[in-house]
């Protein structure tokens, strides 16, 4: 009965959710600075009966909607999504294309952002169908904003009441459209990032013997640090590592050895003592080589957590999920994932389930996330509202996995 309602709700509410999608997509905002899409939200949960809004949170740019079941108090659960875009100039010719020179919504936040206003939309439709709590939450910075933390040490968004359990999801190119994966190891791996500098001795080109060549040294560090991957760590450790950057001396000028040279890269692991050991490696090879060279050197490296699903939270959302989508449209994916991700900061202190919602057609190619051809199928957008809104109705209702 409840499952059936869920499904007409979210008939009834595609064709506002996917014009609300369309508008995010037109005015896409970067990280910590979506006043207009936090604003959009807000005006939208306002308009539903029940529903408590706390705007300007995370630093200004985030939205929280409390909506409090009516058939009493209960357990809590948070429903996240991401809002902010990239700067990436978009290429896809769209009618919806974006407004805003050189950002674009790259990664779906905005179809994230309008399933989980379809959700609230549902869910406020059935309050008197519940007992306990539903956070909706609207996170701004996910793209290297840290929104994710300032939700939940800053705002503290677990609390008050206190949160039991945890759900969000990412539209999924490597998914097929309509089905919904879930991830048995990592949704997503620790992302970490390194910076090497190597202080040399810059000079004249025509006399490097005066010199310590700071890129010479840098390029066997560059070898060094491939020997991590393919020999200090187990053939089956789900591991990445990648210089990305390497900048050194006055591009007009070639004939100027230059005084430093600096590398960043990124680093990524299913497990915290792979990272670090792969932090502990690349301050040891950096560190040695620059010495037998005769330079110096200084290494920085970071990382944050992981998104690893709680065990029971698996089988307790694909059973959910399957009510709206059909159980052979459910996936248990046992691949590790090594993108990065801060709902982090809520799973590593809260069970809960991170998913991945299909959007790849059967023929169809669709490019990755981040590209500035990357395009959304909307018709994940209900899809979706409908099956975060059955992961709330059934955990509400069972208070546990």
């Amino acid at each position: 009965m409840i499952t059936e309602l869920i499904k007409q709700k979210a008939e009834q509410y595609t064709p506002e959710l996917i014009a609300f999608r369309r508008d995010l997509h037109q005015h896409p905002e970067l990280s910590m600075q979506e006043h207009r899409t936090a604003q959009k939200i807000a005006e939208q949960l306002s308009k539903l009966e029940g529903m408590q809004v706390i705007p300007q949170v995370a630093g200004g740019t985030g939205v929280i909607g409390i909506l409090h079941g009516k058939k009493g108090e209960g357990k809590t659960v948070l429903l996240r999504a991401d809002i902010d875009a990239l700067p990436i100039e978009e290429n896809t010719g769209l009618a919806c294309t974006s407004q805003e020179a050189g950002v674009m919504h790259a990664c779906g936040h905005d179809g994230h952002t309008s399933w989980l206003l379809g959700s609230a939309k549902i869910l406020a439709d059935l309050q008197n169908e519940f007992a306990g709590t539903i956070k909706f939450v609207f996170q701004p910075g996910e793209e290297g904003g840290g929104g994710g933390r300032k939700m939940v040490l800053e705002d503290k968004v677990l609390e008050n009441p206190t949160v039991d359990a945890v759900f969000a999801a990412h539209a999924w190119p490597d998914v097929e459209a309509g089905k919904v994966a879930i991830a048995r190891k990592s949704a997503f791996g620790h992302p970490g990032s390194f910076s090497i500098k190597v202080i040399g001795k810059g000079g004249h080109g025509s006399w490097p013997h005066q010199c310590i060549d700071p890129i010479a040294v840098a390029n066997q560090i560059y070898g060094g640090l491939q020997q991590i991957v393919s020999r200090r760590l187990p053939e089956t450790t789900a591991r990445v590592l990648s210089v990305c950057t390497i900048h050194s001396g006055p591009q007009d000028k070639g004939n100027i050895i230059p005084d430093c040279c600096t590398m960043t890269g990124t680093i990524r692991a299913d497990k915290q003592e792979v990272m670090e050991q792969m932090i502990a490696d690349i301050k040891r090879i950096s560190e040695g080589i620059a010495q037998a060279n005769g330079a110096q050197v200084e290494v920085s490296a970071r990382y944050s957590g992981a998104v690893i699903n709680t065990p029971q939270a698996i089988d307790f959302c694909a059973e959910a999920a399957a009510k709206i989508v059909g159980k052979e449209n459910i996936q248990l994916d046992d691949e590790p994932h090594l993108g990065g991700e801060d709902f982090s900061e809520y799973i590593s202190r809260v069970p809960g389930a991170y998913l991945f919602a299909g959007i790849t057609k059967p023929g169809v190619e669709t490019p990755g996330l981040h590209a500035s051809n990357f395009m959304l199928d909307e018709e994940v957008i209900p899809r979706m509202s409908a099956v975060f809104a059955q992961i709330a109705m059934d955990y509400l209702e069972k208070g546990s996995f």
